[in-house]
């Protein structure tokens, strides 16, 4: 038995009587006995049970990939790539984009033809994917629609702006939420597996026009329209008297507070532009070599 394992399980067991957090502290200490330790509780047969229904799927995914490989193109397996794309997949099994992305590169590395497209550091890199940044990979390589796009909000008369929203993918169908969406786009830049420029843009600008439909630009936009018209109001108002007042006493405020908030409204009611930026998010040499190996 692994010398840590008494300390680990009883500082654990500890733990979970005392903050009632026996759920999610069983599952750390089955992670820690997998990595760490021997397997000893009945908890642990499940999750091995579990385990191997997902190990005979990688086995099944691969044997798929592998099938697909010409027989006068197939090759002796590079340990370089085979050996440490197995030690990490074992913790992406419940993971199916992850652990489908670790079975094609276990088998293009038997594939002659894929030689010169495997990179060493793809198996760093698929550790460092998200399910999402999976999918958007894929729908970038296989559907090639590369337009994104920003919102920004410009002043018209000085000509400021404000990016409010950037990264806006939408060639993934499955999720089509800006605010992970955007996340996901910045980590595919991290990686160098895509480029991401708004200095140039698709000719065809139709392309477009789902950016300009796209439901967060006209809530957005609906939102400052909302919030402009308010602040016009409340300017009139104290234009004709009125006097802004706390929302809990109902007393006027403080001079000085009542001249911050109006300075404030004006510029908030100043005439604005609300617009996309075309852009273009495109793979990078690096990217399309991980996408032909890895997908």
């Amino acid at each position: 038995m692994n010398e840590y394992y008494p300390i680990i399980s009883g500082a654990l067991s500890g733990l979970a009587v005392a903050g009632g957090l026996k759920g999610p502290i069983e599952s750390l200490t089955q992670i820690w006995n997998l990595t760490l330790g021997r397997f000893p509780d009945n908890a642990y047969q499940k999750y091995k049970i579990r385990q191997a229904e997902n190990l005979k799927k990688y086995a099944q995914e691969v044997k798929e990939n592998i099938e697909k490989i010409p027989e006068e193109n197939i090759q002796e397996p590079k340990i370089s790539v085979v050996g440490p794309a197995l030690e990490a997949s074992k913790f992406y099994m419940e993971e199916d984009e992850i652990r489908g992305m670790f079975a094609k590169l276990i088998a293009s590395s038997m594939d002659k033809t894929q030689s010169d497209n495997i990179h060493p550091s793809f198996v760093e890199m698929i550790k460092m994917l998200s399910p999402l940044d999976a999918q958007n990979l894929y729908y970038l390589y296989h559907s090639g629609d590369e337009t994104i796009s920003k919102i920004r909000t410009t002043i018209k008369e000085t000509g400021s702006y404000t990016d409010n929203f950037r990264h806006i993918f939408l060639g993934n169908p499955e999720c089509q939420d800006g605010s992970l969406i955007e996340p996901s786009i910045d980590n595919l830049i991290r990686l160098k597996l895509v480029d991401v420029t708004y200095d140039e843009y698709k000719t065809d600008d139709s392309l477009y026009n789902k950016h300009r439909e796209n439901a967060l630009f006209l809530e957005f936009k609906h939102q400052q329209e909302d919030i402009q018209k308010q602040n016009k109001e409340l300017l009139d108002y104290v234009a004709n008297g009125g006097l802004l007042k706390d929302a809990n006493t109902h007393e006027p405020l403080p001079t000085q507070i009542q001249e911050n908030i109006i300075k404030q409204m004006k510029q908030s009611v100043q005439e604005k532009e609300i617009d996309i930026v075309k852009g273009i998010i495109r793979l990078t040499a690096l990217g399309r070599n991980f996408c032909k190996v890895c997908l």
